[in-house]
């Protein structure tokens, strides 16, 4: 894609999928929080939801009944257009439908058509991918540049998401590394440095398990705008931040919020 974008003469758009080997280790979390900062840091983001059987994206951004969402995009029943819609955060948002009627017909074979018709226009498009390695999560992969693993720090879900390290080096797309999420440092749970041992990748991020995260999404809002200056929102700016390139020096997360965290 990077090298279609040469051809073409369209302005460089990264294309960059987050994916799991497994459901449950908070995909779609990382996702909405860091379209949430780099809209923050200036950048012209987009977020697609690609979880087709499970689309759930719009409820951790508020706003899950679309009139018009991917699957018609995919069914050719609607462009592209109708079913972008922007974010009171600017973000960008392609979303998936909660309809099971909508699953009927809809495959994600061209899901890589509908990438390439976004790119030259958003700086960073952010994929939701599916969980697991079936047919709707490789199709996402393939049609990436890029890809951000996320896992728990617990072993069956580690061993998962070297799965889909494999299946990214197969199919070309860069790994830009590992995101640890849910992260307690409980003597059961694997280090960032077994992790990285394991996958052979970078662990770019290690976001602690914290209530106020479950929080957020009950309340349909990202962390990074539910509470902004608490330290997870800080660990998912850096992140973005790493990941867009720019300097950001995040702020220390107080020794009370650490008192309180190590006591739950």
């Amino acid at each position: 894609m990077l090298e279609l974008n040469v051809i073409l003469d369209l302005p460089m758009t990264r294309i960059i999928s987050v994916s799991s080997g497994k459901g449950g280790v908070g995909k779609t979390t990382v996702t909405s929080n860091l379209g949430s900062a780099l809209i923050d840091f200036g950048f012209d983001a987009l977020v697609l939801d690609a979880n087709i059987t499970n689309a759930n994206l719009g409820f951790h951004l508020g706003i899950p009944l679309y009139p018009t969402t991917l699957h018609d995009v995919l069914k050719d029943e609607a462009h592209l257009t109708e079913a972008t819609y922007i974010h009171n955060s600017g973000l960008r948002v392609i979303p998936g439908s909660l309809s099971i009627d909508d699953l009927k017909d809809t495959s994600p074979s061209n899901i890589a058509d509908v990438v390439m018709d976004i790119v030259g226009d958003p700086e960073i498009i952010l994929i939701d991918s599916a969980a697991g390695l079936g047919n709707e999560a490789t199709k996402t992969i393939e049609a990436s540049d890029e890809t951000i693993i996320v896992t728990t720090p617990d072993l069956p879900s580690v061993t998962d998401a070297l799965k889909t390290a494999n299946v990214a080096e197969k199919a070309g797309t860069h790994i830009l590394g590992i995101v640890l999420n849910k992260h307690s440092g409980g003597k059961h749970e694997l280090s960032p440095e077994e992790v990285e041992d394991m996958i052979e990748h970078p662990v770019l991020a290690v976001i602690p398990q914290n209530k106020l995260v479950p929080r957020s999404i009950s309340e349909k809002t990202p962390i990074i705008d539910f509470r902004p200056e608490h330290h997870i929102s800080e660990r998912f700016r850096s992140l973005a931040a790493d990941i867009a390139g720019i300097d950001y020096e995040p702020k220390k997360q107080s020794i009370f919020s650490k008192i309180r965290e190590m006591f739950g």
